[in-house]
Parts: C-alpha cells; sequence; structure tokens
C-alpha cells in the first residue's frame, strides 16, 4: 500500500520486493495466511519477513474464509487486521446476490486523507468486517459496539429491578449472551432486558472477536 513506484518493485525474491517497496514508504499486508494450508502457523520464510519488519497489517479475514488464530498473531505482532473481499468477479455475485454485504475493513482515521489513513494503518486502529463477524483490537470493538448500542432505562420497580431497553442505531447484526441462549439485536431494532437493583449488566458480543483465549468481548455495565 502506498508504493510510488509498483514497476521496481519485482524481484525473483519475494523479501527483496518487500524492501523495496518499504524503500518508498509503503505499508506491507500479509495476505491468505491460511489459504490452502491445514493449520495457519508461521512457515520459515513468514517468520524471517516478520523478524526484518517488513510486515505491517494481515489479513484475518478473506471472503468467507476466517482465520480466528490470526486475530492473536496480529496483536503480538503488532499488526493491522483487515478483511479483504478476494473479488475475481463482481461484487453483486460474490456477496450482494447471496443477501451479504462485500467485506470491509473499516480505518478509523481522523481525517480523510491518504495520510490520515496511513497513519491510522501504522497505528493500526482498524476493524475487519466479514459475513456479520466483526473483529479487531478489544478496547476499539468495545468502542464500536457502545457507538453502535444505546442503552436507556425505562422502568425502575418497588425492588429496584430495572428495565432496560438496548437500541441499536447500526446497520450491524450483533448476537449477545447474556448468560443463557444467545440472543439476536438485529439493526435498528431494540430488545428489552431485566438488571436487578445494583447489578451490573454483563454480556459477551458474540459474532465479535478479539485476540487471546476469551476470543468474544464482554461487557460490564454500569449505571
Amino acid at each position: 500500500l502506498f508504493v510510488k513506484d509498483v514497476n521496481t518493485i519485482y524481484d525473483p525474491d519475494p523479501a527483496v520486493s518487500m524492501k523495496k517497496a518499504r524503500e518508498q514508504g509503503a505499508l506491507i499486508m500479509h495476505n491468505h495466511p491460511g489459504w490452502i494450508r491445514k493449520n495457519v502457523d508461521i512457515i520459515e520464510f513468514e517468520k524471517k519477513v516478520y523478524d526484518e519488519g517488513l510486515i505491517d497489517g494481515i489479513e484475518i479475514m478473506n471472503g468467507s474464509e476466517f482465520y480466528p488464530p490470526i486475530v492473536t498473531r496480529a496483536q503480538e505482532k503488532k499488526f493491522f487486521m483487515a478483511a479483504n473481499t478476494d473479488i475475481h468477479g463482481t461484487t453483486t455475485m460474490d456477496y450482494v446476490a447471496q443477501g451479504h454485504r462485500r467485506n470491509m475493513t473499516f480505518i478509523l482515521a481522523k481525517e480523510n486523507t491518504l495520510p490520515a489513513i496511513k497513519e491510522a494503518l501504522k497505528a493500526r486502529r482498524t476493524l475487519a468486517y466479514s459475513f456479520g463477524t466483526l473483529a479487531g483490537e478489544e478496547q476499539l470493538v468495545k468502542d464500536f459496539f457502545m457507538a453502535c448500542v444505546k442503552f436507556e432505562t425505562f422502568k425502575v420497580d418497588g425492588n429496584g429491578k430495572r428495565s432496560m431497553r438496548m437500541v441499536n442505531n447500526s446497520s450491524m447484526n450483533f448476537i449477545l449472551r447474556f448468560g443463557g441462549n444467545p440472543v439476536e439485536l438485529r439493526p435498528f431494532t431494540s430488545r428489552n432486558v431485566s438488571v436487578a437493583k445494583d447489578k451490573e449488566l454483563v454480556f459477551t458480543v458474540e459474532n465479535i472477536w478479539i485476540p487471546g483465549e476469551k476470543q468474544h468481548p464482554t461487557f460490564n455495565l454500569k449505571w
């Protein structure tokens, strides 16, 4: 990304090509880390270019493929996360006609300029979206969720139990688990939930993925 002259990059040795791109100020993304492989273990060449600091980002979603272990690798190696379409045909054929949005990488840039986008990528302020699944650093996805869903108390009974409404103001679908079966909070809809007096509202969002063993973010909301 951000190369100035692609014609000068080629070399039979891909590591040399990467170094030539880096000399132009490019950011380099590792794509397809799990394509046609039995696992996503780091192979020798990947370790070489990682150790030489030649990789800035990594693809955790490719078309309909999703590589959960790569979410943790991205954090450990300090790579930004990306979701790519891998479209070889048309968006309509590969996504829209099947009832899906195309894959997206949300870049949380300070302004809509190339320098700001590059700064955001270098700072790893990205979220990856594919087929209803969102992934990213834990604080970023939590901030995203709280920007999408608003919580309001509409009733408090004599025992202090609160009846609360969760309002999804986004076009993203969320799968929430409060301890029992998961519930769906669809785009531009609301759901009610009860919270006992002086208790937190605790839930996990299961279609959001974060680095580490927890895999999904847990929210503990206080009022």
